[in-house]
């Protein structure tokens, strides 16, 4: 393989190494994308162009070798007689054009090289531009969604929820810029392969139908992969449609938890206030039942039967137990009284009959 070759693989491997391998930190805007396709195009562009001179270097020195060969085999069939000093002459002659052909080729390669690093510093430049500017849209992003407030419930976004909002959109993000970098990639590496085929069809004439089926063939293998990219691509895009109407769902539901969660905070408010009067009147209360106490032993002590009902129904028992006695005892005195004057008039009878007549006597 040819210097120039290796300086177009090697240019190549770095710029699919950087497609394949973007910054971690800041994802890609359409705007971004764009400018650094664009950048990515020129490259490709100058590639394929010294690729195409490097095509063309080679069929020119084949048909030089072809001139050359032809031209010693004319010379020997006509001038078999030649002398060394002509074909020293020769040697020269071919020596210096081969020098010059080396000077033009060495000239190329430097100023492919050139616009190599010319381009691999814009790209530097363009890739720190797009780092700042999506750092300042990260945080300006960050910025509006933890300021910004729910139209319902008046609060802001927690920052974890915008964390992890900007977690799945950069995974996202990430999953959609590696199959359009893949896409892309595979764009331009059809597109070299058809051109290398154009070229090698208008310069290499001679060129055989194996190799030409081959081609074929893997063009056929490359638009196959196209295809299934296409196809991986269009199933991320419905999966990437049904998360954004899953996190829709998600906010809807995430809203409605808030709301009833605002409505039990303020119940909780309130019975929480409550609890705390009412813990406020405790002492009083408590006070209060002390004192009710006190006045209650204090009138069980003036009053001993007071609040005992079977001491009270047993003192009726005995007040109306006493009034039957003392009823009993004034018809017994009574009886006493009338029995006690009815022996002193017998008494009286007795001693008249017994003492009259002894006096009389």
């Amino acid at each position: 393989m040819s210097p120039a070759a290796d300086v177009s693989d090697a240019a190549q491997n770095h710029i699919e190494g950087e497609l394949q391998h973007p910054s971690s930190e800041t994802q890609l805007s359409d705007e971004e994308v764009a400018v650094r396709d664009a950048c990515i195009a020129r490259i490709k562009s100058a590639l394929l162009a010294q690729e195409s001179m490097r095509v063309v270097n080679v069929a020119l020195q084949h048909k030089l070798s072809d001139l050359f060969r032809k031209r010693r085999a004319e010379d020997k069939n006509n001038e078999p007689d030649k002398s060394v000093t002509d074909q020293d002459q020769r040697f020269a002659n071919v020596m210096t054009s081969l020098k010059q052909l080396r000077s033009e080729y060495d000239t190329m390669e430097r100023m492919q090289q050139q616009v190599d690093q010319e381009f691999k510093a814009k790209l530097q430049d363009r890739k720190q531009e797009f780092s700042e500017r999506s750092e300042e849209f990260r945080k300006y992003r960050r910025q509006v969604a933890v300021s910004s407030e729910n139209s319902r419930t008046g609060k802001s976004i927690p920052l974890k929820v915008v964390e992890q909002l900007e977690a799945q959109d950069s995974r996202k993000e990430a999953e959609v810029a590696a199959v359009r970098l893949e896409n892309i990639k595979l764009r331009n590496k059809l597109k070299r392969h058809e051109q290398t085929l154009r070229q090698k069809e208008e310069l290499a004439e001679g060129l055989h139908l194996i190799d030409f089926e081959q081609l074929k063939i893997e063009n056929q293998t490359y638009n196959e992969k196209i295809e299934e990219r296409n196809e991986e691509l269009m199933k991320l895009r419905k999966k990437i449609t049904n998360v954004v109407q899953v996190l829709a769902h998600i906010k809807e539901k995430l809203q409605f938890v808030q709301e009833e969660n605002n409505c039990l905070s303020g119940d909780l408010s309130a019975i929480d206030a409550q609890v705390g009067e009412e813990r406020d009147q405790l002492p009083v209360a408590k006070q209060q039942r002390d004192q009710l106490r006190s006045r209650n032993n204090y009138l069980k002590e003036k009053n001993g039967l007071l609040g005992n009902d079977a001491l009270l129904r047993d003192f009726e028992q005995r007040v109306d137990e006493v009034q039957d006695l003392k009823s009993e005892l004034t018809h017994l005195q009574e009886l006493y009284s009338r029995l006690t004057r009815s022996v002193k008039v017998q008494q009286v009878q007795t001693y008249n009959q017994a003492v009259l007549p002894l006096i009389l006597n």
